[in-house]
Order: structure tokens, then C-alpha cells, then sequence
């Protein structure tokens, strides 16, 4: 039998948040909803890899999830991936000042992908190898969005945004997914 470590512990947890029906408050920066999200942030690492872009070229050293806005919400962030190692590279969460740094991400999450500020965000990033996440409908520039269904955080994902972006996706995550989007 498999010992439950800290982040699987938390996977665990996240799962059982999401499955269960548990109301959430209306309001998008909700504590639990806010922790729940950062926790699913931190188990996309998991389930996501970077390969190298070209020949020569290695895999990053480090896994930056960053987030564009919100000191409440990074605030979660920071707790969930503090000293957090993903396959030898540690996660660093990063709280976003510029357009321009969002291009050293590997996750970027964006609040409502559908605003002016997200999708100039996105736009930064759309030929980068990024795992770009949103709230929200997914849309050709998001390759996770979180979306709430029967007053839960679920996920979709668009596996052709992951693809254009040279991500590989674990048939793991996909499963878990609410939807799945092929095209």
C-alpha cells in the first residue's frame, strides 16, 4: 500500500473537493475556491511535461507557475508549492509585473480568460511552451480552464492548444477532465 506523502496527501484533497458537492461562494477570490485552484495548479505539474524545444536544448531547470494578479490568490499559490519538487525541479511560484515576464513561465494562470488583461497576457505568450490556465470557457489560447459544475472547480481541457504549444499532457489528466478538446 502506497504511503499518502505530502503532495499526494494534496492531490487527494483536491480531488475529493472537486468531487464532493460542496457550495462555493459567488465570488471568484473565495478562500476555498482560491486554495482549490492553487492546488490543482500544483498537481498540473505532475501530469504536464516540458520536452525540450529543439535539439541541444534541455527541459527547464525549474517549473515557475506564475499568476497575473491577485495577492490573495499568489498568496495560496505560495503556500501549496513551497518546497515542492517535481521530478528534480523545484516549483517556484511568481507573481507576474510585466507582459514581458510572463515569456520565463511554464504555467501561467490568467483569472477570466475572456477580459482584456488575460488575453493580452496570453497573446505575450501564444508561441511559447507555456501551460496557460483561465477561468472561464475554454478558448484557443488556454490549454486548461477551470470551470465550476454543480457548485464545483472542475477542469477542461483543450488538447490542441497543449499540442501547438509542445506540451505533452498525461492521458491521467485527461481523464480527470470534464471535457476534453480535440480541435
Amino acid at each position: 500500500m502506497a504511503l499518502l506523502t505530502p503532495p499526494r496527501l494534496r492531490f487527494l484533497i483536491a480531488a475529493v473537493l472537486c468531487l464532493q458537492a460542496t457550495t462555493l461562494p459567488a465570488q471568484p477570490a473565495a478562500p476555498i475556491e482560491a486554495n482549490v485552484k492553487a492546488v490543482f495548479l500544483f498537481n498540473f505539474t505532475k501530469y504536464v511535461t516540458w520536452p525540450a524545444s529543439g535539439i541541444g536544448e534541455r527541459s527547464p531547470a525549474e517549473l515557475r507557475i506564475c499568476v497575473t494578479a491577485d495577492d490573495g490568490f499568489f498568496s495560496q499559490l505560495k503556500a501549496a508549492v513551497e518546497g515542492e519538487v517535481i521530478d528534480g525541479k523545484p516549483l517556484v511560484p511568481v507573481a507576474l509585473e510585466g507582459l514581458d515576464d510572463a515569456r520565463t513561465c511554464q504555467i501561467l494562470y490568467v483569472g477570466d480568460s475572456l477580459t482584456p488583461d488575460a488575453k493580452a497576457w496570453l497573446s505575450v505568450v501564444r508561441s511559447g511552451q507555456i501551460l496557460t490556465v483561465g477561468d472561464g470557457a475554454l478558448t484557443d489560447e488556454t490549454v486548461i480552464t477551470f470551470v465550476r459544475d454543480d457548485n464545483r472547480i472542475r477542469f477542461d481541457i483543450n488538447r490542441a492548444a497543449a499540442e501547438r504549444r509542445n506540451l505533452n499532457v498525461s492521458a491521467k489528466l485527461l481523464r480527470l477532465a470534464r471535457k476534453v478538446k480535440d480541435r
